[in-house]
C-alpha cells in the first residue's frame, strides 16, 4: 500500500503524487478507500481518486536511476515487429503504449526512430500517426524516467541512446 507523499505511476495519468489516503463514498456506493493523488505533470490541475483496492487501474511504484539502465540495457528492438498495414500497425502500437510495460514501450520508441531516420533517409515523409504514437510513447517513459533521474525530458533521448545497445 501507498502512503501520502509517495510518487507513483498511472497507468494512463503517468507520474502522480499521493496526497492523500481516505474513505469517501461515491454517488450511492459504498464506502472506499482511496488513494488522492494528483499528475505532476499535466497541463492542466487535476484530482485523481483512485481505489485502494482497485483491480483496474494498477499503479507502480517509480523505478531508481539503477532500474532504468537495467531496463534500458535489456530492450530489444527486434522484439517489435515492424507491421506494413498503417491500421494494424497503430493498433499495434497503441495497445504496448497502453499496456504500461515501459520495456516494450522503449524497445517501440527505438523503432520508430530507426524507422523514422530510414524513411526520412530516403527522402521520404515518417507518416502522422507514426509520428502520433511516437509522441505519445515518448510522453509516457521521459516524464517517468525525467522524475527519476531528476533532469529535463529533453535530456531522455540522449540518456537512453546512452545505454541502449543498438
Amino acid at each position: 500500500m501507498f502512503e501520502t507523499g509517495n510518487v507513483v505511476l498511472h497507468p494512463t495519468e503517468g507520474v502522480c503524487e499521493i496526497d492523500d489516503v481516505r474513505s469517501e463514498r461515491f454517488d450511492d456506493s459504498k464506502k472506499r478507500t482511496y488513494y488522492v493523488m494528483h499528475p505532476l505533470y499535466a497541463k492542466i490541475k487535476s484530482t485523481l481518486f483512485v481505489p485502494v483496492d482497485s483491480d483496474k487501474i494498477l499503479l507502480q511504484k517509480m523505478p531508481t536511476k539503477e532500474e532504468i539502465i537495467e531496463l534500458i540495457k535489456s530492450v530489444s528492438i527486434t522484439d517489435i515487429e515492424w507491421i506494413e498495414n498503417s491500421t494494424l500497425r497503430k493498433d499495434a502500437f497503441m495497445h504496448i503504449i497502453y499496456n504500461g510495460d515501459t520495456k516494450e514501450i522503449v524497445a517501440l520508441i527505438a523503432k520508430l526512430h530507426i524507422r523514422k531516420n530510414e524513411v526520412e533517409a530516403n527522402g521520404k515523409k515518417f507518416s502522422a500517426t507514426d509520428s502520433k504514437i511516437l509522441k505519445e510513447a515518448e510522453k509516457k517513459v521521459y516524464q517517468e524516467f525525467s522524475y527519476v533521474l531528476d533532469t529535463d525530458e529533453e535530456n531522455i533521448p540522449n540518456f537512453i541512446l546512452k545505454y541502449l545497445n543498438i
